[in-house]
């Protein structure tokens, strides 16, 4: 994904970023066969989280970034509450593969939407940075296994929501707010992955 993301980049195209990350989680897809969800199929939720990431390709693919966009952007953020009510209601779907699959999704459109509004010049290359960070991170768990992922704190969620809603207001764009919104969030963003990597440093040497 960070090589898709800098061929994307280089080529100022999205889309490439985009399908290379829908390949990703159809991969990841491949390795959790029968253990979707805890009766062994798909379920709701996934379904819904497989839209989430058809309109993050959808997005990549468009010329420009207007009404359109912002209703597929408000769109994507609405079923991302959806999935995970659907998850957790009665007969219950929840599941290690469903929480890595929306998590994955989140990411994915984190990195194609930043790389397309920096693309179009709605905002600076400095808006890739998040959308980077958390595929940086998973090259560092890589190298230090043993230490694992960090668990995913109430803080580290709130500022995830928080750079979706910032890149939804520039999808418009909303004036004066989005451009300091956006930038508040990819910092607060690049401080939470950087207390995950020490917390991941920190595990792996202990």
């Amino acid at each position: 994904m960070l090589a898709a993301a800098f061929a994307s980049w280089f080529a100022a195209d999205a889309r490439i970023a985009a399908v290379a990350g829908a390949l990703a989680l159809a991969v990841l897809a491949a390795l959790y066969p029968g253990r979707f969800t805890p009766s062994g199929r798909f379920g709701a939720a996934n379904t819904i989280t497989a839209a989430r990431v058809a309109i993050v390709v959808g997005l990549s693919a468009m010329r420009s970034v207007g009404p359109s966009a912002t209703a597929l952007v408000v769109s994507f953020l609405v079923l991302d509450g959806l999935d995970g009510f659907v998850a957790r209601r009665p007969p219950l779907t929840a599941s290690e593969f469903g929480a890595r699959f929306d998590m994955e999704a989140d990411a994915l459109f984190v990195l194609v939407f930043g790389l397309k509004l920096a693309e179009i010049g709605r905002l600076g290359a400095w808006v890739v940075l998040p959308g980077l960070l958390r595929y940086a991170y998973s090259v560092s768990i890589s190298i230090a296994p043993r230490a694992g992922e960090a668990p995913r704190s109430r803080f580290g969620r709130i500022i995830a929501g928080l750079m979706m809603t910032s890149l939804a207001a520039s999808a418009w764009p909303i004036e004066p707010i989005h451009r300091p919104l956006a930038v508040l969030s990819a910092g607060l963003v690049t401080l939470s992955f950087l207390r995950s990597t020490i917390q991941t440093i920190v595990a792996a040497r202990e």
